[in-house]
């Protein structure tokens, strides 16, 4: 099958899997508009046509394919991840991981000491780091270190939580910069090898 093909039918069928827990996810009613949902269903397309050049890398990100960009638009319109989202995507990473030998055992062994480390900088400056984004580290990080791309993560993690900032900052000064975007694009992004 195409990379075409695969975005194509992963877009009609994750598309509006994504708008849908989205709006379950959301505290208030939330009708998307028109470029909104476009760019949800392009998402929610275009990130599994990228990872089919293995069925390792489709595995290991599949929980993060299905439930990520739903918590990404919870928190870009929320400024919050719910646990909704959150707690079955680690469910299911963990899932993975235990079914993935050692290269599993080891990627939640570093997704532990990632974890930690986030736990430390929400406790010392919730400014610096959400509870929501520590409750979506540990999935995030039992992908990218399954499929030894923790570091390349890291690297786009950071560059799309500078732009943004730069970008939310263009339009509120003092304004909340949603992380779930950067971190849940990032991670996908640096796993299927882009």
């Amino acid at each position: 099958m195409t990379p075409t093909l695969t975005a194509i039918l992963a877009a009609a069928a994750l598309g509006p899997l994504t708008l849908v827990l989205a709006r379950r996810g959301m505290r208030t009613l939330w009708v998307p508009g028109r470029a909104e949902t476009a760019a949800i269903v392009a998402l929610a397309g275009i990130t599994p046509a990228l990872a089919t050049h293995g069925s390792r890398t489709v595995a290991v990100l599949l929980p993060l394919m299905l439930l990520g960009p739903a918590a990404a638009v919870v928190d870009a319109r929320e400024s919050r991840l719910p646990d909704v989202l959150t707690a079955p995507l680690l469910g299911a990473s963990l899932v993975v991981a235990a079914f993935s030998g050692p290269a599993g055992a080891r990627a939640v062994a570093v997704a532990a000491g990632v974890s930690g480390v986030a736990i430390v900088l929400a406790a010392l400056s919730t400014d610096l780091l959400g509870w929501g984004d520590v409750k979506l580290i540990p999935s995030l990080a039992i992908a990218l270190a399954h499929l030894d791309a923790l570091l390349g993560g890291l690297l786009r993690i950071v560059a799309l939580v500078g732009l943004t900032a730069v970008l939310v900052g263009f339009r509120h000064r003092r304004a909340v910069v949603p992380y779930g975007p950067a971190l849940v694009i990032g991670t996908l992004s640096a796993g299927a090898g882009l």
